[in-house]
């Protein structure tokens, strides 16, 4: 059963609200968009291995699609996990073509323009396992064997090595079904009963902790280096205006009720994660405080504190209205 839905990276959903407000001839465009293909290959890679573990799919099996975890040191993120009362199965998928070389120590890419070092999924897994083990360490829950495996999404990926072992740990996605079952088989002993496999389930959840990214972090952009404005959803200008209580591009008079929803998801991707009238209005180029008020009020953000100091936060299902929006302009680009 899955219980924690993969969504689209939240690195991608910056970079599509990003590159829009900069000036077209910005010199870091060519780097953001390199970056989000990066992402993006590795999502369809994850896309890919979840589509191959439907057989794991039922309800003795719980699987969480990505999962972001406090450590004492420093958070661990895991791509695919599989919770059951008899073990707990770590997967860490890549999704590099070409000829894959690799070793306990060594990870490489061979393609065409050369070789490529890269972080070595398998220490990266077993790192993973000894993080979680120690999560279920401190809340005190049984000990369950915890088993790992590194995928090779991309079909074209030929694996390399001169060690044996290597290839009960790693292996190519058209093999995944075989190769869980060849590593779970051996472990038929109850570790944990139902109820305490919903309560670790019930933990994760609450403890996952997506990491947001920042623009000056990721790029060294500046807010002040962003065009503030509604983008207008036909011609993509940033000059739409509020008209007789709807917003209306001056370019090609497209006209729409809520634009500014859409402005507002960027300000809390690209800015911050609270607002007030007065940036909001500043952002969207409002002169009025009570317009920016009513508009405010009706998108029923969580708020706290009164008159002008009222600030406004970013909406509990930001992630959901992200991944909606990523999706419509999916099919836009489509059509």
């Amino acid at each position: 059963m899955i219980v924690k839905l993969r969504f689209i990276p939240l690195k991608v959903h910056l970079n599509h609200a990003l590159i829009p407000r900069l000036q077209k001839n910005h010199p870091k465009i060519a780097i953001i968009e390199a970056d989000t293909r990066k992402k993006m290959s590795g999502h369809k890679g994850e896309v890919n291995t979840d589509f191959h573990l439907q057989f794991f799919d039922d309800k003795n099996h719980l699987i969480f699609q990505g999962l972001r975890l406090p450590h004492p040191y420093h958070y661990f993120q895991i791509d695919t996990i599989i919770l059951s009362t008899k073990f707990i199965l770590l997967i860490e998928t890549k999704n590099h073509p070409g000829s894959i070389k690799l070793d306990e120590n060594q990870f490489s890419q061979i393609t065409e323009h050369g070789e490529k070092g890269y972080t070595n999924p398998l220490l990266q897994v077993q790192r993973h396992k000894e993080q979680l083990q120690d999560w279920l360490d401190v809340h005190h829950f049984s000990k369950v064997p915890i088993i790992t495996l590194v995928v090779l999404s991309n079909s074209s990926a030929i694996i390399q090595t001169n060690d044996p072992r290597i290839h009960r740990k790693i292996c190519k996605i058209d093999k995944l079904k075989t190769q869980i079952i060849k590593l779970t088989s051996p472990y038929t002993e109850e570790r944990m009963t139902n109820k305490e496999l919903k309560k670790v389930s019930k933990y994760l959840l609450k403890e996952d902790t997506p990491l947001f990214p920042t623009v000056s972090n990721s790029y060294r952009i500046l807010p002040s280096d962003l065009q503030k404005g509604i983008i207008c959803p036909s011609c993509l200008s940033l000059a739409m205006v509020r008209k007789n209580k709807v917003w209306l591009c001056p370019h090609c008079l497209f006209h729409a009720k809520n634009a500014h929803q859409n402005a507002l998801l960027d300000y809390f991707l690209l800015i911050k994660s609270s607002i007030t009238n007065k940036e909001f209005r500043d952002f969207l180029g409002i002169s009025s405080t009570k317009t920016a008020s009513n508009l405010l009020s009706t998108l029923k953000l969580p708020a706290a504190g009164t008159n002008k100091g009222r600030i406004y936060y970013c909406p509990n299902d930001f992630i959901s209205q992200l991944e909606h929006r990523y999706q419509l302009e999916k099919q836009k680009t489509k059509a």
